[in-house]
Formats: C-alpha cells, structure tokens, sequence
C-alpha cells in the first residue's frame, strides 16, 4: 500500500482520521496547521468579508461575495476589525470544541479564577463575601454545528436541517449565544445576505426595540443608545421594524427603497444597498411581541415568497419558546444579581454604623450602579421640622452624579447640600403622602419644576421617588434615582429593587441614629463619671445628727421676709432651715416625706454644690427662702397646687446644683463634655436638673417615693421647667407674654399655660432677688458674682486664647457700676415693677431696686470722674 491509498482510506474515513488526529497529533503539528490556515486566510480577497457566526453578534453576513455590497469603505473595514476583535473577546464558547474539551477549558479557567482570589493580598471582609455569595451554579452549554455543515445538511435534506436548526436552540439559556445561532440558522433556512434581531425593551408607555449591534443594518429607522455601549434603539412604531412589532404582522417588502417606512439613510452609511426584506414578529409565551426578526437580500431571487414566511414562521414559534425561556433564566438572574447586591448593601451597613453619610454614599453607589441611572439623590428631613406647617423642610441632601465624559470615560461626583432645587417639588411630595412617585417623561409631567431644571446644566428626563421610613415607619427622608440609562424610564423591577434600597437606607440611617444616641450615653456616662468622682453621699453620722437637731421657727431667722440677710446663717443652719421650710408648706406631710430621707437629700444637695464664689449652696437656700417668702407672705400660694409648690420649692435647692464657676456660653466656646452631652441651649440647666434627677435616684434619697406613678411623673415634669426657667434667655422669651398680660388685667392663672408662665417668671424672680436686698448685701453678693466672672475671663484667655466680655475682663473691673446700672434697668426693674402691678405688697421691692440702682449711679460716677481726670493729667 502507498501513500495515495493510504489518503484515499482517509478521505473515505473522515471520523476514524479525526479521530487519530485528537489522539496522536502533537502542539508542533497543530501549530503549522495554524499558520498555514491563517496564511491562506489572509491571502484571501479583502472585499468579501467573511463574518462567521460566533456568539458576540446580533448580525450575520453570508460569506459568498454578494452582489448588494457596495465599495468597502473604511468604516467598514474598522467594522470588520472590530467584529474580529469582539469575537475573540466575548466569545463564550468554540463552536467546533467538543463538550470534553469545553469542560476541561472551563475547569481550567475557574481554577485560575480561584488562583488569582487566594492567591493575591489577604482577603478583606468584602473580597470573603463576595466569594461566599457567588453563585455556583453552572449552566450547561451545548456546542453548536458549524455554519458549513449547516449548509450541506440543508442541501441535502432540508426536513432533517429543519430539525437540527430546532435542536440547535433548544438547549440555549444565553441569550447572546442563543441569538447568535438563531440569526446564522436564519440566513442559512431562507438563504439570505443578512439576518437582524430586535428585542422589546422599556416600560408599556415608552416601549422601543433594542439590539447590540456594532453596525447600523438596513430597513431600521434607529438611533444609536445615548451610552455608547454598542446597543442600537429602534422607536416602538416607526420603520418597518417598529412597524411590524407594534402591529404584530409580517412585513415582506420586495422593494424596500420604495416603501415609505423604509430609510435609506443607512445604505449610505454601511455601503450596502437593501433590495428586498422581510419582517416578523417573535411572539412570548403569553402571545405578546417579545421581538423582531428581519432577513434581507435573498440570494438567488429578487424578493421573499409565501413559503419563506411561512417557513420563518414555523422556526420563530420555537425561537420564541427558546426565548421565553431564555429571557426567565435572565430573569432569575438579575434577581440573584439583585440579591446580591442587597446582602452586599447589608454588609456596608453593619460595616460602617457611625456616620450617616458614609452609609447614605455607600447605598447610593450601589443603587446607582445596579438601576443604572445617572443620578441619585437622598433627601433628609429636618429633626427639628416644624409640624405646625405643612411644608417639608429638608435639612440635609446628598447626591451622587454618574456621567460619561467625551473621551467614553466614566466619572461621579458627589455633593452634600443643605438646599435642592431640582426636582424639590416631587420630593416634597412624596415626604407629604409616602406615595412612590415614577415619572417616565419629566417634560410631560406637571408636577415636576421644569423651569428649574432649564437653568441648570442637569436635565432631567426620568425619575423615581420613594419616602425613606425609620424603624418606626415615619417618613425620615425621600431617595431619588433620576435619568435611566440607555434613554428608558425606571419599570417596575426599578422599583420593587428601588423600594428595597429605601428600606436598607432607613435601617442604616436609623443605626446612625442609634450609635448617636449610644455616644451620647458615653458622654453622660463620662460626665456622670466625672461628677462622681467629685462628689460623695453624706456619712450615716451626719444624717443622725442633724435628725437630733432642734429646728427654729421660721420667724426665728426671719425666713418670713423680703428683707432676709442672705449672710445670716451658716451652711448646717440652712440644711436646719430648708427643713423648716418644708414643715412649714406642708410638704412634708402632704407627700408623706420621711424625715431621715429629707435630712440626707438636703446634705447631699449641699455636698453637691461645689465651693466657687457666687453659684454655690448659699445662693441656692438664699432663692428658696425668697421663693417661700414669695408664696406665703405676698399670697402665691392660692395660684399654685401642691404638686407644683413642692416642684418650686426643689427646683429652687436643685437649680445651681454642680455649677462650674463658668456660663452656657463658655461651654460651647469650650467644646465641654456638657455642651457635647445637652447641646448648646440652656446647657447648664440642663445638667443641673439631671444631676437633681441622679440625687433623687439614689438609694435613701428620693423624697418623691410615696407619691403614685402619676403624680411622680408630674412633679418631675414640672421640677425640669423650673429649673430650665433660670437660663436668663427663655425669661426674655417668656417675660415678653408675661408683662402685657399683667398689664392688661386678664391674666387668669387657673388656666394651665398662663399657670405656667406665672412659675417660669417665679423662679427668675428669687434666683435675681438679691437686686432687692438691702445695699450692703447687695453689694456683697454683686463682688461674688464679678470674682466669678472675672475668674471665666481669665480662663478664656488662657485656655481658649479669646479676648472675654467686658463684665469679665478683669482688667475692666472698674467697669462694675456701669453694667450693674445696665443689669438693673434691662432685667431687674421692668420684672419687680411687673409683680408690683400684680401685687401692692412688692411695693417696698420695687423702692428698694431703685435705692440700689441710685448708689450704683453714684459709683458709676465716680469712675467717670476719675477717668476724665486720668485723661486730664494725660
């Protein structure tokens, strides 16, 4: 036997040849193979382009020379360049590799994917779930006949190329692949130069036809998608191709330059020339239009006939099944995806709980990114929103903007405002009713601020607005997604996924929230620490002793009076008072009060005060002692119901309790652990009530215990307001609805918010009452109130490196009269000339206000005199 018996046994025994060639054949054999292949392909002639069906393509070519392609352009030469790279690059499978090989290249491939995850830096908590949430499962995938043995089979019997076309796609769950082998199975089944697929895209109201494409093919009237990624629009209606999927017939068009709806513009474009066409709708499981199918050019006659239709009609009833089912496998796959994304949302909120705008940025990137939109906004509502009115006040907004510069690069930037003008109206909107809000074409909505929109370089075309809820259900915020890309509106897997972000952005929101309140509780646990250590529970002994001491009457210290010296007694002869007081007002019986439990309460209030110069234990009885002179001698007492005479009472012994020696303003220049702890309104009188609060919580010190759960809460509701009502900027606000009502005459302090007025005023009035003391206690006092500010003006040039106030800047002491004169004209003589209409007995507090004020002038000068004679001299 010689050679040329030997080919000719193996032309007749192709298999048996292939065979032998898997099994025997060598890497330096395959690789001569290769090059003379690809020598010879290259030789070929240039203008007859030889696009082969890989599985990247929307678009098939035959790859016999047609008569229909005009001159190659360059553009088409790039486009061919382009095809070839796409193929290499998308492929997801060789079409003439057998399935062993196939599932030897992927195992291969996912060994080096899993090489690349562990064997690069150490694995951060993202990277570990990502790996543990990846899917695994795989899908099966069937290697397709190629183009040429296609061709022979329908040469030779077309029945049998019929059902191999069908178990072609059979098996197909890709749609890039499955519509791949449908336009090659297409061209070959009705013989024809080019085969196209449309897609139904968007939402019912603004429905289009898509494909991927990387030309522009004839008889489309179509516009290239605004993100340049390749996809080519067709408007739902127009061309032959929107035609046919609007109505649901086939279109067969044997003359297409002369039919109306067809548009040459691209002929021009591709250098080819469309002479006949033919158009049919794929229709879904349901019978609706789910697609396209265009075949152009047929080879070998001047038009389709009756039989083509009828033939690509019976092979897209199957393809519609294999898209159906194509299209519910993309289905579950975008809700994995979705999913996904989700539990990877999850993981930034537990990841990152202590700032609400990193957890808002992070939700908004991940919402940005799986609704591909370019746009999204989070719109916080004010905390301290009026509910009184019905606009909604947005006090914080976030936005993160996805564009596509010219050079096909993507950027985003984010900005935090404290004001929005785009879409405003719709957010206000949907902050008011919760109602989700989808608007698929801005332009034609009237809800939205069209007007405000043209001023900016943004333009908005579609939008979607959910309400963000807290744990509690209330509307905290609004998130907006804005400009879908691609040109569609947001459907509605767009909101149910939209819906689930807002869901995920009020829960991280909420934790922010919460790990406030949880820093916050850090810092009155560090302040309460802090006064603890300085403060201590009185000794067992002195509460006994005290219980021994006999009390004087009141009249025996002259509790009784106005003119009480605030310098008379000794700091045991006040606890011995204050007991006296509380017999004397009945508090002590009406409550039910334990004699041992108000002895230790009052020696620990005292130990709590701390040793400064003026807002001390003294100035605290001194304003309780005014406080009983007030409701007993000058006839208060009728006004007022026990519950709140025993919250007047206390809130005077408590209003000062742990005073530093330094004002509210101090604290917030300081930055103090106080401010951080109750903010910067009335500061101090907050922490004086909740140290009231933590006295009265210890054990053996609460003289509220026998009262019932209500009246508790009552008496402590009332005990805060009066202790609030010593910050001297709410008796501004208050006294401006105090002093007309007692001008007028019809105060009526039976009703409750007058009541309260009346208590706020009390307490302003006994906590200044040494303005109304007799000129050397006056004075007194006055020299401890300037040592206590001179000592914060000091401590503001050392410490906080700032020029203080004049009243205490020590090198302004001299100053004293002048703004004592301007103390008593602005707060002291317009409230006690007040009370002096309210009650004749305060005539002599009043007399004596205007005595003080007339040595303070005196004084004032003085200094004035001095001071021109220091100037003289100079």
């Amino acid at each position: 036997m010689n050679g040329q018996d030997v080919e000719l046994w193996l032309d007749s025994n192709p298999d048996w040849f292939v065979d032998y060639v898997i099994r025997k054949s060598d890497c330096v054999t395959i690789n001569k193979w290769l090059r003379r292949e690809s020598c010879s392909q290259d030789s070929s002639d240039p203008s007859s382009p030889n696009i082969s069906s890989g599985d990247s393509g929307f678009f098939t070519e035959k790859c016999e020379f047609s008569k229909h392609q005009r001159t190659n352009s360059k553009k088409c030469l790039r486009q061919d360049f382009a095809r070839s790279k796409m193929k290499s690059i998308f492929r997801t499978h060789e079409a003439s590799m057998s399935v062993e090989k196939e599932a030897s290249l992927a195992e291969r491939r996912s060994s080096l994917k899993g090489m690349r995850q562990f064997l690069s830096l150490p694995p951060t908590s993202g990277s570990i779930l990502s790996m543990a949430i990846q899917s695994r499962v795989r899908l099966p995938r069937y290697a397709s006949k190629d183009e040429e043995h296609k061709k022979q089979l329908r040469a030779h019997n077309e029945r049998d190329f019929f059902l191999e076309i069908v178990k072609d796609i059979s098996h197909g769950l890709d749609m890039t692949s499955l519509t791949s082998r449908i336009l090659v199975n297409i061209s070959i089944l009705l013989n024809a130069d080019r085969s196209s697929l449309f897609f139904v895209d968007g939402h019912k109201s603004k429905k289009s036809l898509v494909s991927k494409v990387f030309d522009i093919y004839a008889g489309t009237n179509c516009f290239p998608a605004a993100h340049g990624n390749n996809m080519v629009r067709v408007p739902w209606g127009e061309g032959i191709i929107g035609h046919v999927a609007e109505t649901g017939n086939a279109a067969n068009v044997r003359n297409a330059c002369q039919d109306p709806r067809y548009n040459d513009d691209v002929d021009c474009i591709m250098g080819y020339r469309a002479d006949c066409l033919l158009c049919m709708p794929i229709f879904g499981s349901e019978g609706e239009v789910i697609g396209v199918a265009q075949v152009v050019n047929k080879h070998g006659r001047s038009f389709f006939t009756t039989d083509d239709e009828k033939l690509l009609e019976t092979y897209l009833a199957f393809c519609g099944m294999a898209f159906s089912n194509a299209q519910a496998l993309e289905a579950y796959t975008r809700e994995y995806e979705q999913n996904k994304t989700l539990l990877e949302v999850v993981h930034d909120l537990f990841e990152e709980q202590t700032s609400v705008d990193d957890v808002v940025m992070k939700i908004m990137q991940r919402a940005q990114s799986l609704l591909q939109c370019e746009r999204c906004v989070v719109l916080l509502k004010d905390a301290k929103e009026n509910s009184a009115t019905d606009k909604t006040c947005f006090g914080r907004v976030f936005d993160l903007h996805h564009s596509q510069k010219k050079d096909g690069s993507q950027c985003r930037s984010s900005t935090k405002h404290k004001d929005f003008g785009r879409s405003k109206k719709i957010a206000e909107l949907v902050a008011a009713t919760g109602e989700t809000v989808n608007i698929p074409d801005a332009e034609d909505d009237g809800r939205f601020q069209v007007n405000t929109e043209h001023s900016r370089d943004f333009h908005t075309k579609s939008l979607l607005c959910k309400p963000i809820r807290n744990s509690n259900f209330q509307i905290i915020g609004v998130a907006q997604v804005i400009n879908k890309i691609g040109g569609s509106s947001f459907d509605e897997n767009d909101q149910q996924l939209f819906e689930a972000f807002t869901i995920y952005c009020g829960l991280g929101i909420n934790n922010c929230l919460l790990y406030d309140k949880v820093a916050a509780a850090a810092a009155q646990q560090a302040v309460a620490l802090e006064v603890l250590s300085y403060h201590a529970t009185v000794p067992t002994d002195d509460v006994d002793t005290f219980k021994c001491k006999p009390i004087p009457s009141a009249n025996q210290w002259g509790l009784a009076s106005l003119k009480f010296n605030d310098f008379s007694l000794n700091t045991d002869e006040m606890i011995l008072a204050g007991i006296r007081i509380f017999k004397d007002t009945g508090l002590l019986k009406t409550f039910s009060i334990e004699y041992e439990t108000l002895v230790r309460w009052l020696l620990t209030v005292r130990k709590n005060y701390r040793n400064i110069a003026y807002h001390n234990w003294r100035h605290a009885f001194n304003v309780t002692q005014y406080m009983f002179t007030m409701i007993n001698a000058c006839g208060i007492r009728r006004h007022l119901s026990d519950k709140e005479l025993l919250a007047l009472i206390v809130g005077c012994l408590c209003h000062d309790l742990d005073h530093r020696g330094t004002n509210n303003a101090f604290q917030q220049k300081s930055s103090s652990p106080l401010s951080q702890l109750y903010g910067t309104q009335a500061t101090l009188e907050h922490h004086h009530f909740n140290h009231a609060v933590i006295i009265l919580n210890s054990e053996g010190h609460n003289i509220f215990s026998k009262m019932k759960s209500d009246d508790y809460g009552d008496v402590m509701n009332l005990l805060k307001q009066a202790i609030l009502a010593t910050d001297l900027s709410i008796h501004v606000q208050v006294r401006c609805q105090f002093f007309p009502l007692v001008a007028s005459g019809l105060y009526d302090w039976d009703d409750p918010e007058q009541r309260e007025l009346l208590r706020s005023v009390l307490m302003t009035t006994c906590d200044i009452a040494t303005i109304t003391k007799p000129w050397d206690v006056q004075r007194r006092v006055a020299d401890l109130v300037v040592t206590e500010f001179l000592d914060q003006g000091d401590k503001e040039k050392t410490m906080l490196k700032i020029q203080p106030q004049a009243f205490m800047d020590r090198e302004k002491q001299d100053e004293l009269p002048r703004l004592q004169l301007e103390w008593i004209d602005g707060i002291c003589l317009p409230l006690y000339k007040t009370w002096q209409q309210l009650n004749p007995q305060l005539l002599g507090v009043v007399d004596q206000v205007v005595e003080n004020r007339s040595r303070w002038a005196v004084l004032d000068e003085q200094r004035l005199a001095k001071t021109m004679c220091r100037q003289t001299e100079v």
